[in-house]
């Protein structure tokens, strides 16, 4: 599945997260959360300093905090992975999953070699590094 995150694919993207969820009701994500973590990724690689052209290859990945440490089994929730493209974002899985108690959730971005090198370079700015 690769569908780009934009107003007219909207329908396209629900029916992705219907389908996953299938018949559950409670704990799932809907269609506005991949709009949601796509503005999140984006803010977070503009504030590493990736310049837009250096984009694409980008990935996040977002699934839901886990249930309170005394809850004793797993709790079944969506979770999502997006991937940025030269001109946006794309919704390339959505999947039901086990997420055990105390499952720090959220948005992770996974960036590629490049631009892991481009956030290097930019944090080390300025720095002279001792022998």
């Amino acid at each position: 599945m690769k569908i780009k995150l934009t107003d007219e694919n909207r329908d396209k993207v629900e029916t992705a997260f219907t389908q996953a969820n299938g018949k559950a009701q409670a704990n799932t994500l809907r269609a506005f959360a991949a709009y949601q973590v796509a503005k999140e990724a984006e803010k977070m690689l503009e504030a590493r300093g990736i310049p837009k052209s250096k984009r694409k290859g980008a990935a996040a990945f977002y699934s839901p905090s886990g249930p309170a440490r005394a809850y004793k089994y797993a709790m079944t929730t969506t979770c999502l992975r997006i991937e940025r493209g030269a001109e946006g974002w794309h919704l390339v899985d959505v999947t039901r999953v086990g997420i055990r108690a105390g499952h720090n959730g959220g948005t992770r971005l996974i960036v590629t070699k490049p631009q892991a090198e481009i956030i290097t370079k930019r944090a080390l700015d300025g720095l002279i590094i001792a022998a």
